[in-house]
């Protein structure tokens, strides 16, 4: 293997290089995609809660949908707070914590007496915490490799297509049978125990950075291609979110039974894990860049699909996968295309910046999707206007770089760091002689 300089750093330092690309590091990839599964599947499940919860307190959905508006934003949008304290102190303090309020907001949400209680504890203790740990475990997940990083950003994406997959079921039949209040409780159970397990396999990277990781955020968060993956990101958050808290309640609403209907998401769910296992396992071939533009482009394709399929549900059923596919891809392929085009130094900061706009994009897609469902009478009006999110996202997408993005000389001096110090990951990384991995 040789070094070469990615966007002009100091050779790597590494407290145990042989680590890298290990078993130890699938394991950090084992515990990420379980806390992220656990996290994502859960919020995920809310659609199977809007109609108990709309109707027990008096709100309709588009004022229901404001609680998933608001954890979906703090969800991703804590990323550019938890990246830099990802750099300071590590993953596992902020699984801790993260893991803690997601617990304690699902309790308290079960309790609540109003519904804009709902809006705190929901938001700020499920969004909050969740967004504390998400971003940096993907991050620290991609910093424990480099020949197969795709697949182990695949791997850790996977997780929360599976949680997708089994908690949105389960929380309608525990919905059904035991009510909306009981089922959160459960949930909180589910997580609890997922977390502490999670704990004991997620390590902090053994990359020490040479690069001084926010002078390198500064660089990146001024060139085009981070712009172009930045608002790319936020306008493909607001018909996926949206369509994950919608789909629910406008199936029920052309006819379809509550079980069929929370089967959908379990759907997306599924089909989220071939899109991440199929798209990154390709990455090496056709580049990481190229298999995030085919995953956006599929989004207009399904709309048009959910357009005409009116009550036919297997119409729904194709859109679906669609959506889980296109929707995959993304969540895996954004882990490797970020340090293939900008490298890994600050990488826990970058990929919080990402988080954040997405999340910008993740409040607004639920609200507006319900809301024009209950002043429409329909659902023709707000999948098309989400249709154009999802179309503007391809186009704006369509236009990133393929190769490494250049950053320039530093403007200050990289800090002095111990060789024996663990901290972010180098922009410096051993690669395989024949080049970068992802294009």
């Amino acid at each position: 293997m040789n070094s070469i300089p990615v966007a002009g750093a100091a050779p790597p330092l590494a407290s145990q290089p042989e680590l890298i690309d290990s078993w130890r590091a699938w394991l950090v990839a084992v515990g990420a995609g379980l806390s992220c599964g656990v996290a994502f599947g859960t919020i995920y499940t809310f659609g199977a809660f809007i109609e108990s919860m709309s109707a027990e307190f008096g709100a309709g959905q588009g004022g229901t949908s404001v609680m998933i508006g608001i954890a979906t934003l703090l969800f991703f949008s804590t990323g550019i707070i938890s990246g830099p304290l990802l750099h300071r102190l590590g993953p596992r303090p902020l699984l801790a914590v993260g893991g803690a309020m997601f617990v304690a907001g699902l309790v308290l949400t079960s309790s609540v007496s109003q519904l804009w209680h709902g809006y705190v504890v929901y938001g700020i203790g499920c969004g909050f915490g969740a967004g504390l740990f998400v971003s940096p475990l993907f991050a620290t997940a991609a910093s424990w490799f480099l020949r197969n990083r795709a697949v182990s950003q695949g791997l850790v994406a996977t997780g929360p297509g599976l949680g997708t997959m089994f908690l949105v079921p389960l929380a309608e039949r525990m919905i059904e049978n035991l009510g909306w209040r009981e089922a959160f409780r459960w949930l909180a159970v589910i997580g609890a125990i997922t977390f502490i397990m999670c704990f004991v396999l997620v390590r902090r990277t053994p990359i020490v950075a040479t690069a001084h990781p926010r002078e390198h955020v500064r660089r990146v968060c001024r060139t085009k291609a981070f712009w172009l993956l930045t608002i790319g990101s936020a306008l493909f958050a607001v018909p996926v979110i949206g369509s994950l808290a919608a789909i629910i309640p406008f199936a029920r609403s052309v006819g379809i039974s509550a079980s069929a209907a929370a089967w959908l998401l379990s759907v997306v769910g599924g089909a989220s894990i071939v899109g991440r296992l199929l798209l990154t396992s390709f990455a090496r071939a056709l580049g990481s860049v190229r298999l995030l533009t085919i995953s956006f482009g599929m989004l207009p394709v399904a709309y048009v699909i959910w357009f005409l399929a009116s009550d036919r549900y297997w119409q729904i059923v194709v859109f679906a996968v669609l959506l889980g596919v296109g929707y995959g891809g993304f969540v895996a392929l954004q882990g490797d295309v970020t340090p293939h085009l900008f490298g890994v130094a600050g990488i826990g900061s970058v990929l919080g910046r990402l988080f954040f706009c997405y999340g910008i994009g993740s409040m607004v897609g639920p609200i507006l999707m319900l809301t024009m469902h209950e002043q429409t009478g329909g659902t023709l009006v707000p999948i098309a206007v989400v249709a154009v999110f999802a179309l503007a996202g391809t186009l704006v997408i369509s236009r990133l770089t393929r190769d490494p993005v250049p950053l320039g000389p530093p403007d200050g001096p990289p800090a002095k760091r111990s060789p024996v110090q663990l901290s972010p990951p180098s922009v410096w990384m051993p690669v395989p002689a024949n080049g970068p991995i992802g294009r």
